[in-house]
């Protein structure tokens, strides 16, 4: 099945939003998908970017069971992790 929402690519997106394709290709080979397709709509890509932050930076989540819950994420979407 074909994605609904077409991921923009790092020509396509303002010079904000590009900053941070870049440091998702340098930290994971290539910017997140969900990025590329939030990346439409600037502010909602900031809120999910400040929402992951957030999270990451609690302290609530152990780094391996976060690991876990991202490959079992990927898992169930069929995702390559």
């Amino acid at each position: 099945m074909a994605a609904r929402v077409r991921q923009l690519t790092a020509d396509e997106v303002a010079p904000e939003v590009r900053e941070l394709f870049e440091r998702q290709a340098r930290l994971f080979g290539a910017p997140l998908n969900t990025t590329g397709v939030y990346a439409h709509r600037p502010t909602i890509l900031e809120g999910t970017t400040a929402l992951a932050a957030g999270i990451n930076a609690s302290g609530l989540i152990e780094g391996s069971l976060k690991s876990l819950v991202c490959l079992r994420a990927a898992t169930i979407n069929g995702c390559p992790f």
